[in-house]
């Protein structure tokens, strides 16, 4: 009981506190969370499936009208399990191999965003827009097929998401789609010669 009251009187300081902000026409918004991610074509012999990875950054909120524009920067680290069985891609000497990939990026999302639903405690909102992603660090065996050299060393996504303003709490939940490679395979073993990512990210944020 305690604890309920505690939180309720925080939601309540927190909208006030909010009130008073809503003149604002510029917030940053740190945030951090999960992802999971993978490839749009899958390998000869290779499955994929994708594991929680985790993002943090920014963004800025700029406008304070039924339009808005969001522009941010994130840390991301992807995380995929991949397994090969009967493919000329396994190891010599093993009949089934599986490994985890570990990608860390920059990505640089250029959002712009419409109010769909806004009271003195809780706005509801869409984004769309680009998102530029920029691979630093590859960690993957080296037995594997893919390398560091196979991924793009900058790409372009699109982003569709919503989110939910509560008090100063913000709550997003975005997909991104590949619109440029993300990978390009240099092994000739492998018959898809390139592939898209898609990316599934949550967002827990402060409004400052």
């Amino acid at each position: 009981m305690k604890l309920i009251k505690s939180l309720l009187v925080l939601v309540a300081v927190s909208g006030s506190v909010m009130a008073q902000r809503a003149d604002k026409s510029i917030y940053v918004n740190p945030k951090v969370g999960m992802n999971i991610s993978g490839l749009t074509d899958e390998l000869e012999g290779v499955s994929s499936s994708g594991k929680a990875g985790y993002n943090v950054g920014l963004d800025l909120r700029l406008g304070d009208g039924l339009v808005f524009f969001q522009p941010g920067v994130f840390y991301y680290q992807y995380n995929t399990k991949y397994t090969i069985v009967e493919s000329s891609l396994l190891p010599n000497g093993q009949t089934t191999y599986k490994t985890d990939v570990k990608v860390s990026s920059i990505k640089v999302p250029v959002q712009m965003g419409i109010r769909i639903l806004t009271t003195d405690l809780i706005s509801v909102r869409a984004n769309l827009g680009p998102a530029f992603n920029f691979p630093v660090d590859v960690n993957s065996d080296e037995d594997f097929v893919l390398k560091r050299g196979d991924y793009k060393s900058a790409t372009v996504g699109g982003v569709v998401g919503a989110g939910v303003d509560l008090a100063i709490f913000t709550f997003d939940l975005n997909y991104e789609f590949g619109l440029s490679d993300y990978v390009e395979f240099k092994d000739p073993s492998v018959q898809s010669s390139s592939s898209n990512q898609y990316v599934l990210t949550f967002n827990v944020g402060i409004r400052l």
